[in-house]
């Protein structure tokens, strides 16, 4: 294999043999634009799970932290729907 023939004792050839393919994979196979609507989703359930969070907090009881949680988790949420690509530009 490939990462076998480059290993050559300490050397960190491997290695970096290894992170070029992966990077080449991840280009191949997702484009740039693909990649930026991929993230953006990312963020999105992110914040998503924030919101679910800081909701489950507020069940516990009402404070000034939970409120702030709360809070933060909704404005994250709609900064990310923000940021999403617009599927109708190329």
């Amino acid at each position: 294999m490939l990462l076998k023939k480059y290993a050559n004792g300490d050397n960190c050839q491997a290695i970096d043999l290894v992170k070029s393919i992966k990077s080449i994979a991840i280009a191949k196979i997702l484009g740039r634009r693909d990649r930026a609507s991929f993230a953006s989703w990312l963020f999105l359930i992110g914040s998503l799970m924030f919101v679910f969070d800081a909701i489950l907090e507020i069940f516990k009881g009402i404070t000034l932290s939970a409120i702030l949680h709360f809070s933060a988790s909704i404005i994250f949420t709609i900064g990310s729907i923000l940021f999403m690509p617009d599927p109708s530009q190329n």
